[in-house]
């Protein structure tokens, strides 16, 4: 499963979205062909940087994005920070968490083309 995130920090009821569909995912046991990924855009950039503090983003009445990853890291889980969403935000490479990497529109691509559901937030 794929998701593709747009909204960050100031919004978290729908930041914890993607995150969250990606564990149930894994849980559902459907979702085994390719590790869970996740594309990060726009305002959705900010989850990706080392010092945001994803244990203090919450979506009412779910876990924080902090602790979903830490349910989706031994599961193999990819992040891609699209770069020229990153680059006028002052995000660049040596700013991700060690499990994200930067992209562009063809990385997007090869994603949705490895991964059969694909869910936008």
């Amino acid at each position: 499963m794929l998701t593709v995130a747009t909204r960050g920090p100031d919004q978290p009821n729908i930041a914890s979205l993607p995150f969250v569909a990606l564990k149930g995912g894994i849980e559902s046991g459907e979702f085994t062909d390719h590790p869970p990924a996740m594309f990060l855009m726009q305002e959705a950039t900010y989850l990706a940087h080392r010092k945001t503090d994803l244990s203090a983003i919450a979506a009412v009445g779910l876990p924080s994005i902090g602790e979903v990853v830490a349910f989706l890291e031994p599961h193999g889980f990819q992040m891609v920070v699209c770069s020229p969403c990153a680059a006028p935000r002052g995000i660049d490479e040596a700013d991700l968490v060690a499990f994200a990497r930067m992209g562009g529109a063809a990385d997007l691509a090869k994603l949705i083309k490895e991964h059969h559901f694909v869910l936008t937030f």
